[in-house]
């Protein structure tokens, strides 16, 4: 039994992204629930199933956003706050429909990070090693994986900039995203103020409030919605923690994310290869995230990756066109959910000016959890 092509997403729900301040998340879900609801043409009694993750700065009121829409779901759960889990919640979801639980399942992720100060940090304790030393959160995390990426293989400066940069260019040509008019320059990124050396402020992601519903369902009841489906051919999870025990400094000894098993378990399932994939959107919380993964997923090989991106091929025109709205680095950031939804946009041919014409096929990556502590790569692959 295969689940390729049996469940599509019908609907979309996006809010406005940026500062918020007079709306809730739960006021915010609710939005982006009628959204998807509309976009879809579903009305609220179709849908029984929800799952939702909380956002940085406060999160959802459990089920509050259903009862101000008037849902009546059967499936209610909650998962993590992590970058990984927009794809883990699709094969919760696929997973509920296929034994039978629900038939329709709401997706939801809601923020007022922006508004209400949470900055989506994840502090140590002062007490603890790390935290003697200053390493407080997941910028911290990223800078040394960027340092030691330097060490292995002369990674430069300039190379990160070249996806902060390319990023931004897709941000300046959507409407849509939080960095639409505020373009910049290498020049700009290499003069940005240093956050944790060797990163900058354009190497992190955006803190934003927003919220984003997205619905999927069967084949059979996927015919019937406003919007053409978009199918999920496969989905794959993998995690560092089955390298990381394997040697007590392995933790120290960053050389890219642990991701083989997410790509087999996708690829496998959709039958593909990574020729027949026409868009790609990589979860960039980081620059060294993106960059980090095109290694991982075998879109470069070691080492090779900061010359890919400073070679122009993440563009629209380039080789392997990725992260088409701009992302998390000037779109806006949805953890996981930023790139599950520019990915189902450019199934749908949403993409405006950034749209990758023809594009059928759309790999979707996410990432969770502290390198030092073990992190979790997903993936999703998508069709039109």
């Amino acid at each position: 039994m295969t689940i390729k092509d049996k469940y599509a997403f019908v609907g979309v729900g996006l809010t406005r992204l940026g500062k918020v301040p007079e709306m809730t998340p739960d006021e915010l879900a609710a939005q982006a629930i009628n959204l998807a609801l509309a976009d879809a043409g579903l009305k609220p009694a179709d849908v029984d199933g929800y799952i939702y993750q909380q956002g940085m700065g406060g999160g959802l009121s459990d089920t509050v956003p259903l009862q101000m829409m008037g849902i009546n779901a059967s499936l209610v759960w909650q998962v993590a706050s992590l970058g990984s889990y927009a794809n883990n919640m699709v094969a919760m979801a696929i997973g509920a429909m296929e034994s039978g639980l629900c038939h329709t399942c709401i997706l939801v992720y809601a923020s007022s990070a922006a508004s209400r100060r949470g900055g989506g940090m994840m502090p140590m304790s002062p007490f603890s090693t790390p935290g003697a030393y200053g390493w407080y959160g997941p910028g911290a995390t990223a800078a040394c994986m960027a340092q030691r990426y330097m060490h292995l293989y002369g990674l430069k400066r300039e190379q990160l900039g070249a996806i902060a940069v390319t990023l931004r260019e897709y941000a300046n040509r959507r409407p849509d995203a939080i960095m639409h008019d505020k373009k910049i320059t290498l020049d700009d990124y290499l003069n940005a103020r240093m956050v944790v050396e060797p990163l900058c402020l354009l190497d992190f992601c955006l803190v934003n409030d927003g919220a984003v519903a997205l619905i999927i369902t069967s084949k059979d009841r996927a015919k019937n919605c406003k919007k053409r489906p978009v199918y999920v051919m496969g989905y794959g999870v993998d995690h560092s923690l089955r390298e990381l025990n394997k040697a007590p400094e392995a933790i120290h000894h960053f050389d890219g994310f642990i991701a083989e098993k997410a790509k087999e378990q996708a690829f496998k399932t959709a039958g593909i290869t990574l020729q027949d994939i026409d868009v790609a959107e990589i979860y960039d919380a980081f620059t060294i995230f993106l960059l980090s993964q095109l290694e991982s997923y075998g879109i470069c090989k070691k080492g090779e990756a900061g010359a890919f991106v400073a070679a122009g091929n993440l563009k629209l025109n380039g080789s392997f066109p990725s992260n088409t709205s701009g992302t998390g680095l000037s779109w806006g950031y949805l953890m996981g959910f930023t790139q599950l939804t520019e990915g189902i946009k450019q199934m749908r041919g949403e993409g405006g000016a950034c749209q990758i014409k023809d594009a059928e096929i759309c790999l979707v990556t996410g990432l969770g959890g502290m390198v030092d502590n073990g992190s979790a790569a997903t993936c999703t692959i998508l069709r039109r």
